[in-house]
């Protein structure tokens, strides 16, 4: 049983002090800095808004946190921007954070046509970094990457590690962008503030998902939706439904992956694919020991760097490995997190044939071929790439074993690679073994 946050409310992020956990508190109306163990090291009152409902998941993109609410009265959902308060920047060195101050929102209201009913939401955001150290009063510096970036956008510079800026932040809007050498422009009176080391953090954000329970019908369907919005216009740009087969219970976004709980899995997806198609789904020990009720996520974060998840339950089952018995075990009213891996492996490769024989095929007839990858948890597995072989059986007629068009694929969403097979012109019958190996 994971006795670690213990967490009185059903939310939790990482944060800015690495190897702490944060929640927010309904009761307190406070944000709660917190170890693993659940020991609460400090808290911070809320300021400028309130929790008008407690908070249903709360996560951090490097320089803001965001919470999601129902409205009173179901009235529709409200997710809120947050920012620790005061910032240490050239102007106020010195100062500490003492409250969670509210920053913006983005409040979605039930319409005669759509009603609002959600329990997981995630943002778009990227972290980059400077390339070479930058010194106070630039108006130019250069990135690791500035892959996403777009003039407008603005980004969140620091906390800097250069000696006498220590900690120090600030924002810019960028005007120009040179991809050839990384370099971000920007206007600012005076430049930069502060001056900055490489590898300093650069935050900014894109977009936030919403995962709806309901579709666009005005009724309470469950068939669940997926809509995004630019942020910080808050303008809709992408909506669908019906294809992510299921009601989001938790969600968050790292790298380029949004990730989501839907009933027993964690579904992830590649934004970058313009299609918007799975790309990885995994079990997650999510069913009682009845094998049929659902414990559900509450919070997820998504921690690609460590190849992990932290699920955020009331109860967890586990499995004694002697008996085989599986046993759902309750926390109590208290949240605690697991750890699951997102490694996955090759688990099998099977083949199957276009052309049902069972005689010898003609030299020149083509047969296709598919090759099925799936892993461990009998899901498909994407973008791997398979070697088809063809040799002569040991009990076979020397020959040619024949030809396959192309020889080798990368594996689509689905797990699959097609390839077409065109036997020898051998002039005596032979056995010929066909595979497909991922390597």
């Amino acid at each position: 049983m994971p006795i670690n946050v213990q967490l009185n409310d059903a939310n939790f992020s990482l944060g800015p002090v690495t190897g702490f956990f944060y929640s927010c508190s309904f009761d307190s109306q406070r944000l709660l800095r917190l170890e693993a163990d659940g020991t609460v090291v400090q808290s911070f009152p809320v300021a400028r808004a309130t929790f008008r409902n407690p908070v249903k998941e709360l996560h951090f993109d490097g320089t803001f946190f965001w919470t999601l609410e129902d409205l009173p009265s179901s009235l529709g959902i409200v997710i809120k921007k947050w920012r620790l308060s005061p910032v240490p920047t050239a102007a106020f060195p010195n100062a500490i954070p003492i409250e969670f101050r509210w920053q913006d929102e983005l409040t979605l209201v039930n319409t005669p046509a759509v009603r609002w009913v959600s329990d997981a939401f995630a943002t778009e955001h990227y972290h980059r970094e400077f390339d070479g150290n930058v010194a106070q009063g630039a108006s130019t510096f250069k990135l690791n990457t500035i892959t996403n970036i777009n003039v407008g956008d603005i980004l969140y510079l620091g906390p800097s590690s250069f000696s006498g800026f220590t900690n120090n932040e600030e924002q810019i809007t960028v005007t120009g962008l040179n991809p050839s050498t990384n370099t971000v422009s920007f206007f600012k009176v005076g430049g930069l503030e502060n001056s900055y080391t490489s590898q300093d953090p650069v935050d900014f954000i894109k977009s936030i998902f919403v995962f709806g329970r309901h579709a666009f019908s005005g009724n309470e369907d469950d068939r669940g939706a997926l809509v995004k919005y630019a942020y910080p216009s808050k303008a809709q740009i992408f909506s669908d439904w019906g294809r992510y087969y299921g009601v989001a219970t938790a969600a968050d976004f790292d790298e380029t992956t949004l990730s989501w709980v839907s009933s027993f899995q964690i579904l992830e997806l590649d934004i970058t694919n313009p299609f918007l198609n799975l790309s990885v789904s995994q079990e997650s020990n999510l069913v009682e020991d009845d094998f049929t009720t659902l414990i559900e996520v509450f919070d997820l974060i998504s921690d690609l760097d460590q190849n992990q998840y932290l699920k955020l339950q009331g109860k967890e089952t586990t499995e004694d490995l002697d008996t085989g018995i599986l046993v759902t075990e309750d926390f109590g009213g208290t949240f605690n997190f697991q750890s699951q891996p997102t490694l996955t492996f090759v688990n099998s490769t099977a083949l199957s044939f276009g052309t049902r024989f069972s005689r010898a095929q003609a030299s020149g007839n083509t047969i296709n071929i598919a090759a099925e990858v799936r892993d461990q948890f009998n899901f498909p597995v994407f973008n791997k790439t398979v070697q088809f072989t063809a040799v002569i059986n040991e009990d076979s007629d020397a020959g040619i074993p024949g030809t396959f068009s192309p020889d080798s694929g990368i594996t689509s969403v689905s797990g699959t690679v097609l390839t077409v097979y065109t036997p020898s012109s051998t002039p005596t019958d032979i056995i010929v073994d066909v595979t497909a190996e991922v390597i």
